[in-house]
């Protein structure tokens, strides 16, 4: 019976193994050589290094001491009580046999001859069963640990869930994928918001041109109020000022359209009154969200730039789903307030309470996320998220109404 070594896992315990596990041939070798006859208490005596000859050494020298016990008691047994012939002659095939036993592991050939046969094949074939087996598994590079097969684990297993049913192997390669769609996705997130800053600051700059423009179209006139520009000339510089602002107005205009919106002020008819419906948690923020984190629509009042936000909570929403197995829907904020996401097939709502919602508000958004689906199911789809092309819907909560900042 074999099993793995249970030993402690000090240096010298598994020094006899090479970087993938295996026995070198030489020591597989000299272990197997090992259970052959006298060969056992040779190799003690030489006192060889590696861990796995010792182990196998050891239970071959027992195995041997056990043959020649067991078979010296039957030849003994045989020649000096029931052979026939002188009392030297006996004494002396007895010796012959018990030398035999020792360097050979098998009595003289001769006594195999006598009617001791039938008495030598039960130890002879037990011993060297054991022997045989042992010499197998040495030369295959495998143990033969007695202790560890009398203390084996046999309580009841305890049940596991499915997809545990896995082995180790199987469980490192899932856990590397699972890591590798993980890093994949902050990336992604990453990416999504070095786009919207770069966005932004690319806007920021093109407005910055478009006052310098501005500011020189000022100077322009004061030289023409001056005296200092004819007409003519000031004509030709205003047309080429025309035209440098007009292409700096389509390329922001082109950006602004790709650029997540500002808060979209909540239409009159899409708020609800406080006394038509029972006393609820009040909302900070809605915000529809696409696969990548940026916002299509907010409603409400955000406290930080919509893309940071919304990459960060979508590198949280992969984290979550990688860590948990599934998707979080909601969490607590360091202020108390509880944000809630509602996943949709093609978009995502996210929701900011100003404290634990109730079941209905909960219901309310998933619907209102379902409504905004199938209104602008077509563009969803396809994947265009432009707000120029898509419907918003009736958003069925009262928001928190905040006070302007003293100046």
């Amino acid at each position: 019976m074999t099993a793995p070594e249970t030993t402690a896992g000090s240096a010298t315990d598994r020094d006899w193994r090479d970087d993938h596990g295996h026995v070198a041939s030489a020591d597989r070798m000299l272990a197997g050589i090992a259970y052959i006859a006298v060969m056992p208490f040779i190799i003690i005596a030489s006192r060889p290094g590696p861990r796995f000859i010792q182990r196998h050494q050891h239970l071959a020298a027992l195995i041997h001491f056990v043959r020649i016990i067991w078979t010296g008691s039957v030849v003994g047994l045989w020649w000096l009580v029931f052979a026939d012939g002188p009392s030297q002659e006996r004494s002396r095939s007895f010796l012959i046999d018990m030398a035999s036993i020792i360097l050979l592991g098998t009595p003289w050939i001769t006594t195999y001859e006598t009617e001791a046969l039938p008495w030598l094949l039960t130890p002879m074939i037990v011993t060297w069963s054991l022997s045989l087996t042992g010499l197998a598994l040495a030369l295959t590079g495998h143990t033969a640990d007695p202790r560890a097969f009398a203390n084996a684990d046999w309580s009841d297993p305890v049940p596991r869930r499915r997809f545990l049913f896995r082995s180790a192997e199987e469980e490192r390669l899932q856990a590397r994928r699972g890591r590798e769609r993980q890093l994949a996705r902050l990336q992604r997130s990453s990416q999504s918001l070095r786009n919207e800053r770069s966005r932004r600051d690319r806007i920021d700059d093109l407005d910055q041109q478009m006052s310098r423009l501005e500011l020189q179209r000022d100077y322009y006139d004061q030289l023409l109020s001056l005296g200092e520009m004819s007409q003519r000339r000031y004509q030709s510089a205003n047309h080429e000022l025309d035209e440098e602002i007009a292409q700096l107005k389509a390329q922001r205009t082109e950006l602004t359209a790709r650029v997540a919106i500002n808060s979209t002020p909540i239409p009159q008819s899409m708020r609800t009154n406080r006394l038509a419906r029972p006393e609820e948690t009040a909302v900070e923020t809605i915000a529809i969200v696409t696969p990548d984190g940026v916002p299509i629509f907010t409603y409400g009042q955000f406290q930080l730039d919509e893309a940071i936000v919304a990459g960060i909570l979508s590198a949280f929403d992969s984290l979550s789903e990688e860590v948990f197995g599934s998707r979080v829907n909601k969490t607590m904020l360091a202020g108390g307030q509880v944000l809630f996401f509602a996943h949709g097939q093609h978009v995502l709502v996210m929701a900011i309470f100003n404290d634990e919602p109730a079941p209905r508000q909960v219901e309310e958004l998933r619907t209102m996320l379902l409504q905004f689906e199938q209104a602008n199911n077509g563009p969803l789809a396809r994947k265009q998220y432009d707000p120029a092309y898509l419907h918003q819907v009736e958003i069925p909560f009262k928001f928190i109404e905040r006070l302007p900042r003293p100046n």
